[in-house]
């Protein structure tokens, strides 16, 4: 199972750099500082990219299915469904090759994988009402080709996503979010499931007054051993970040400032990107664009071009060009 911490490669919705953009230029500015290879999706409808995006599984396999969450199946959020199959600048994604076509409405928000298992709520089975849950149940274990850990889905947080709860450590740890703190019940009905599969832990917070949108930590972006972590401007940031760190002290754990763009709305670092090994052929297929982007540099020097374009090239060089936006 390729986890978080085996990725080298994220994605953005070529929509980020719009709805949240500061966000995203901090984003981009901390990857490039620390090396990670960060690009843009093309022709997305909304910026929340993990939620339609295919599951990696393998290196070269990746599981992909219906994303018609219950939540925009109406006339007017549809517009924000995306068609994952016309999505732009992923050419290793070969539908009937190398891509799982599995016929379930899924979030991948609401898959997190966790060593040699994944972690959903129950809400896949809410939303797949016309099949039986040992049918859903069977589709899953043998689309992923592990076990399925499944936990309860607070009804309070409509979208039921599992990134919204914990997060791998590796290990056979999983954090969970301080959900002691908020609801005191859910947590120990989470705890009861997680706690037959894993060594769990949970966040906390020693602060006067709990700010609401203190759950947002868990939701932080790993690539690696680089780890980012949303900051809201309030008490808990710091602490968040203290503990996260003491839980992987072998990676680099690092605030991202004005998080707050993506958590109004209902998401953080983790429903805003999408993270891959990348595949042997999407390497190639990075090395060769930049050969070809030096050569039309080498072309381009034998007569004046404008700034813009000086710029476009030189970052095309770098490996940090967004594209067409």
């Amino acid at each position: 199972m390729i986890t978080d911490n085996l990725t080298d490669t994220v994605y953005f919705s070529n929509y980020l750099p719009k709805v949240c953009p500061n966000l995203y230029k901090n984003l981009k500015q901390i990857l490039k500082n620390n090396g990670v290879d960060c690009r843009l999706l093309k022709y997305t409808n909304d910026y929340w990219c993990r939620d339609y995006m295919p599951i990696q599984t393998e290196d070269n396999r990746f599981v992909s299915y219906k994303y018609l969450p219950n939540y925009l199946n109406d006339s007017d959020n549809r517009k924000f469904i995306t068609d994952v199959k016309k999505v732009g600048n992923v050419d290793f994604l070969k539908w009937g090759d190398n891509v799982v076509d599995l016929d379930l409405i899924i979030d991948g928000g609401n898959v997190v994988k966790c060593g040699n298992k994944i972690v959903m709520t129950e809400k896949v089975f809410v939303e797949n009402k016309n099949k039986s849950r040992d049918d859903v149940q069977k589709m899953l274990t043998d689309a992923f080709e592990c076990e399925i850990v499944f936990i309860p889905w607070d009804r309070e947080e409509i979208y039921g996503h599992s990134d919204g709860v914990i997060h791998y450590l590796g290990d056979n740890r999983v954090l969970m979010t301080n959900y002691e703190q908020i609801d005191a019940d859910m947590a120990k009905k989470f705890r009861q499931v997680l706690d037959e599969h894993f060594d769990v832990v949970s966040l906390k917070y020693d602060v006067e007054t709990l700010n609401d949108n203190s759950w947002a930590y868990i939701n932080y972006l790993q690539i690696g051993k680089l780890v980012l972590v949303p900051q809201l401007s309030i008490p808990e940031d710091q602490q968040a970040l203290q503990q996260i760190q003491n839980y992987l002290p072998e990676c680099n754990v690092i605030g991202v400032p004005d998080a707050m763009e993506a958590i109004k709305d209902g998401g953080a670092l983790n429903c805003i990107s999408w993270t891959i090994k990348a595949p042997d052929a999407n390497q190639k297929f990075i090395e060769d664009y930049h050969k070809q982007a030096k050569r039309v540099v080498r072309e381009q020097q034998k007569q004046p071009f404008s700034i813009e374009e000086a710029r476009r090239q030189t970052e095309i060089i770098n490996g940090y060009y967004d594209g067409d936006k």
